[in-house]
């Protein structure tokens, strides 16, 4: 299974692998639920598209993909906006800092 398929995570549609490659740019890297949250609530309060990708932190797998039913795992969440909003997603993010 590729850890870059497209899936729903919590409500988020995930990074595919066309997206790495041609228009996709990672903005933020949440590392705790809140912060997810935060930030995806931030996102779509301001009319952001962007796409998260989940990987298993503490795996002996590097990039294991998410298990959605596994809540317990320590996941890390990439946020990808595309290139030309990169500057409206960091002026966002600067504001969930204060």
């Amino acid at each position: 299974m590729n850890i870059l398929s497209i899936r729903e995570t919590k409500g988020v549609e995930t990074l595919s692998l066309f997206d790495v490659f041609f228009n996709k740019i990672l903005v933020y890297t949440a590392l705790l639920d809140d912060d997810y949250w935060k930030v995806t609530n931030a996102f779509k309060a301001e009319g952001l598209q962007f796409k998260v990708k989940g990987t298993l932190r503490n795996s002996s797998t590097p990039g294991q993909q998410v298990n959605v039913t596994d809540f317990r795992a320590p996941v890390m969440y990439d946020f990808y906006v595309k290139k030309e909003d990169q500057y409206k997603a960091q002026k966002i993010l600067s504001h969930l800092k204060n």
